[in-house]
């Protein structure tokens, strides 16, 4: 857009005496951006002092679309009375500039034979006086600028989406709008849009200023459905309004993006556009950039390649706005991310999707065991989710690569063993889909991927569907590998686990033994494997009440797991806990208080206060201190674990209703009848319904609020044999 002709004396020239003008119409429906706006003038303030570095300049830097024109141009309006000369350079192309300020100098009076002499005559008078604020909109080719940027005197506020322009003057970068922001704009734009359908449609498009814009003014012309809009701009972006020019005729976002991506195929070659179009099937998340490890230590994150190669192309990738660049990751705004995928021919969108997993897989991550590791493989999860997602949609039968199939077990076991189980159970859920069809429900990988799916369902208390899935997994792995395998052997150390807490404890027990046998015969009594098959018949023991014989299988793994893999080990502190049961239960209270409240600092120390491992404890130091009548502690520990456990799995998980039960016990103990017997009933109720009436956990709350309310109950079934309740 060409600047605006500023006001002219009668003769013509330029009057000297009134102020120069040269700007676009202000936007009448700018929104927000408040402290953007005071930092923006505190900058412009300070810029210019006696011993700055920055020299009245202040640079909003940006990736496409962060409303980086608009700020500057309601700063310039805001603030146009304060300055003799304001004018508007569109800085995108080299002629424009050039246009511009030729235009600028002829308003100013001044003349020359030769375009560069003219320029130089302008900065002359520019340098002599201090009352101007330039603004070089969308400045992005630094290099062929250089001579165009206006000397020290007054003030220059830039544009841009090249981090490098932010090293002229200080910089300040240009983010998403606020929510708030986001919803008061659509609003003005569709004012029959609900507060509470504008925050789902600004969380749908990441709160971007341009595409709240846009899609504010489609749902306006179009009365289309909130919920029928996002379905439209999940399933194809490009038709939702995302190409139209802003009320500012601004270009839309779609225009943008597929203009950026044809810049970076002519000044970063295919390698720069292969990566852009990778990275477009993996999560609009932060996805880390490893290094070369030809040239020195390896660094954790993606590998793109010979350090020139991957640093020019990220170089131009964050250059042209496509994605930001910060504490060594590369992240895209998720419209752009949709609009790159949605490009893309059908045809290439396997083949794009199977080298954006190879990339994904260049990252090593360490063991999905050790906690130091966690974080590392929560920048990973969201784009394995992302790809296993958008596998589903791929046409015909694609093979996974190899590497990533590998990384993905590994996520698995990480969501497992890190407490997140409920996210686990969706990836494993669409891996075993996917790779049943892909690679045959016999594939050691199709089986692994099961494994970890019954895993993780036994952890949010889905037991009968977790002994349905490891059935069929051990009974394929018998067949397939044998049943001295290993893996055989681990699918029916956890088939016993879904038994035991079925209520199965014969049965767990037989498995158990079986598996322990096995593992002593080919690993030796003391391998980690063996111990944990030994650690398993213990918990099958003391199901059974068996406690003496438990409480000494526990003891023995526990001191041998000290020593083979140490006091701070995950599986040394499942034994360590187990074995402060059976002391409980086996008449050392004291000894086994002592003792979990050492597993109960650790597992705080090292997995945090809500992990479940960190829950168990908890709640059995507060069984502990029930038996041993300290019953306001108890009470106080089991509250804080149940309100926890609700939040975390839901009122009907079985480790909820565990936690129920205890606090039920306590506050019967206090003398709380009224409280106790509600609470008893309620967790009754559920375990008839979750466990079925059976179980013994349902068996137990039947009993316990039968002795609350005599007679008032359902006649319990016939007498069992009472057991501790499991820890």
């Amino acid at each position: 857009m060409g600047p605006p002709t500023p006001a002219l004396s009668s003769n013509g020239a330029p009057a000297r005496s009134r102020p120069i003008r040269a700007l676009p119409s202000r936007n009448q429906a700018f929104t927000g951006r408040a402290a953007l706006l005071e930092r923006v003038d505190a900058g412009v303030r300070r810029a210019g002092e006696a011993g700055a570095e920055d020299r009245g300049v202040v640079s909003l830097i940006g990736t496409g679309g962060m409303g980086k024109t608009q700020l500057a141009l309601e700063y310039a309006h805001r603030h146009a009375d304060e300055y003799g000369l304001v004018w508007w350079v569109g800085a995108d192309q080299l002629d424009a500039v050039m246009a511009s300020l030729t235009a600028l100098a002829s308003q100013l009076g001044l003349t020359a034979v030769q375009p560069t002499l003219l320029i130089r005559a302008l900065w002359v008078e520019l340098a002599a006086r201090r009352d101007w604020l330039l603004v070089y909109d969308n400045l992005d080719d630094l290099g062929a600028m250089n001579d165009l940027l206006p000397p020290d005197g007054g003030k220059l506020l830039i544009t841009g989406r090249d981090p490098r322009v932010g090293r002229i003057g200080r910089r300040i970068d240009v983010t998403e709008f606020e929510r708030d922001e986001s919803i008061t704009l659509l609003s003005r734009r569709c004012p029959s849009l609900s507060p509470g359908d504008a925050d789902l449609v600004a969380a749908a498009v990441g709160d971007l200023p341009l595409s709240v814009e846009q899609v504010g003014c489609f749902l306006d012309e179009t009365g289309l459905a909130t919920a029928d809009y996002l379905t439209l701009l999940r399933s194809q972006p490009t038709e939702s309004g995302l190409d139209d020019r802003t009320v500012a005729a601004h270009p839309g976002l779609v225009s943008v993006v597929v203009a950026s991506r044809d810049r970076l195929l002519t000044t970063g070659g295919p390698a720069a556009t292969g990566l852009l179009d990778r990275l477009a099937f993996l999560a609009p998340e932060p996805i880390p950039l490893g290094s070369d490890p030809a040239v020195g230590p390896p660094r954790f994150g993606v590998r793109l390649g010979d350090t020139a190669t991957a640093a020019l192309a990220v170089r131009k990738i964050v250059a042209l706005g496509l994605a930001r660049h910060a504490d060594n990751a590369l992240q895209m705004h998720r419209l752009v991310h949709s609009l790159l995928r949605a490009r893309l021919p059908l045809a290439e969108h396997a083949v794009t999707h199977h080298a954006a997993e190879e990339l994904l897989a260049t990252i090593t991550p360490g063991d999905p065991d050790t906690p130091e590791s966690w974080p590392e493989y929560g920048l990973v999860v969201p784009h394995v989710r992302e790809l296993l997602s958008a596998a589903a949609t791929l046409p015909g039968i694609q093979l996974d690569a190899e590497a990533f199939r590998t990384l993905v077990l590994k996520v698995q076991r990480y969501l497992y063993v890190s407490g997140q189980s409920r996210s686990a159970v969706g990836i494993c859920r669409m891996t075993r889909e996917s790779w049943t069809a892909r690679l045959g429900p016999d594939h050691p990988d199709t089986l692994h991927s099961g494994h970890n799916l019954a895993s993780n369902l036994f952890e949010v208390g889905e037991y009968a569907q977790a002994r349905e899935v490891d059935q069929d997994v051990w009974e394929r792995r018998s067949r397939v590998l044998g049943t001295d395998h290993p893996d055989t052997i681990r699918s029916a150390h956890q088939l016993a686990a879904d038994l035991c807490d079925l209520g199965d404890f014969a049965g767990a027990r037989a498995l158990d033994e079986e598996g322990w046998g096995h593992r002593r015969r080919l690993l030796g009594e003391h391998h980690p494997d063996t111990l944990q098959s030994a650690h398993y018949l213990g918990s099958d023991l003391y199901e059974l009440g068996e406690l003496e014989q438990a409480r000494d299988i526990n003891a023995e793994v526990w001191k041998w797991r000290r020593q083979v893999l140490g006091e701070d080990h995950p599986d040394t502190l499942h034994s360590a806990h187990h074995y402060a049961s059976d002391l409980c239960d086996t008449g050392e209270p004291e000894r086994a208080l002592e003792l979990e409240r050492w597993v109960l600092e650790r597992r705080r120390r090292l997995l945090g206060a809500d992990h479940p491992d960190t829950l168990r404890s908890t709640h059995y130091l507060a069984i502990t201190l029930h038996r041993m009548a300290d019953y306001p502690q108890a009470r106080a520990l089991n509250e804080d674990v149940w309100n926890r456990r609700r939040l975390l799995n839901g009122e009907d998980h079985p480790d909820t209703l565990r936690s129920a039960y205890s606090l039920a016990d306590d506050l019967r103990a206090l003398d709380d009848h009224t409280g106790a017997r509600d609470l008893h009933r309620d967790t009754w109720e559920r375990r008839c319904r979750v466990l079925g009436e059976n179980h013994p956990d349902t068996l137990r709350s039947a009993r316990a609020y039968a002795v609350e309310v005599p007679g008032d109950a359902q006649e319990p079934p016939a007498p069992v044999a009472e057991v501790p309740q499991s820890p």
